[in-house]
């Protein structure tokens, strides 16, 4: 089930042909969001979040489009769904109507709203390196769209050689994110992620994540540079995204993390989610 712009489709095969001209190009904007029974957390942050990146694209924003308006658009498709698991990834993907031109250089836009089931858990997943290509450490990169491709081809790289996910560096040969969402790093009483200037993607689920951790008087959050010999030296590690969900990090070369501690923040972010309904 899909909503195209407003209108609810069964799939995309009876989108009408005039509609399905707009997905000729890549979407400009890809938000991905996690519902929790139907309800979406931080609603605002996922809003602000939205339209501060559709900004940057310079396209011409409807005035319709306001935090109602898509609370109301993505609840439409929860009334049509007839599996509702607890925890389901929203996709919102945001097209342009046409080309840029000398004429028109600003852009109208329009929308695709998918609903997907998403386990909140994956174990004991091995990570590898990919190196073949790296993200650029500049704000550009904390867009999702920007590095979707060198993502795909560094998650076909891990699949390839028997692993679940691999790990990126940016340009600096730095850690910049994974291919299954932003990395944490548990070193002591510290927990380590790259920081935005080195290139992971801006998500609401991260922003909220290192809010939530900052509030717990044990644990310090910092955002920093992390070479590849301190990904080894951490005890804990995993990974978190609104498209992947959460994955717990069991080995990376000759290091097999231990799962105690993040499983325990893992099991408090979760109550903390549904909480904010």
């Amino acid at each position: 089930m899909i909503n195209f712009d407003g209108e609810c489709f069964i799939s995309l095969k009876t989108v009408p042909e005039e509609l399905l001209a707009y997905l000729d190009s890549l979407p400009l904007l890809t938000h991905h969001i996690i519902t929790v029974k139907g309800k979406i957390p931080f609603l605002e942050a996922h809003y602000f979040s939205m339209m501060a990146h559709l900004r940057r694209f310079r396209v011409e924003i409807p005035m319709n489009y306001t935090l109602n308006f898509f609370q109301e658009e993505v609840g439409q498709l929860f009334k049509l769904e007839s599996n509702k698991e607890e925890f389901q990834k929203v996709t919102l993907k945001f097209y342009r109507t046409h080309y840029p031109t000398p004429v028109t250089p600003v852009t109208s836009i329009c929308f695709l709203i998918q609903i997907n089931d998403l386990s909140m858990l994956v174990e004991d997943l091995n990570l590898t390196l990919y190196k073949d290509n790296y993200v650029y450490a500049g704000e550009f990169s904390n867009l999702y769209q920007t590095n979707e491709s060198l993502r795909k081809l560094g998650q076909v790289f891990a699949y390839e050689n028997g692993f679940g996910a691999s790990l990126l560096l940016n340009d600096h040969k730095r850690l910049a994110e994974s291919t299954h969402g932003v990395v944490f790093l548990f070193q002591k009483d510290e927990i380590r992620t790259p920081a935005l200037s080195e290139g992971p993607v801006n998500s609401v689920f991260r922003d909220e994540l290192i809010e939530f951790l900052s509030k717990k008087n044990t644990t310090e959050v910092i955002e920093t540079e992390i070479p590849v010999f301190g990904i080894q030296q951490a005890q804990e590690m995993f990974l978190i995204s609104a498209e992947y969900g959460w994955i717990q990090v069991n080995q990376f070369r000759k290091k097999v993390f231990e799962k105690k501690a993040s499983a325990m923040i893992r099991q408090e972010f979760l109550k903390y989610l549904k909480n904010q309904l």
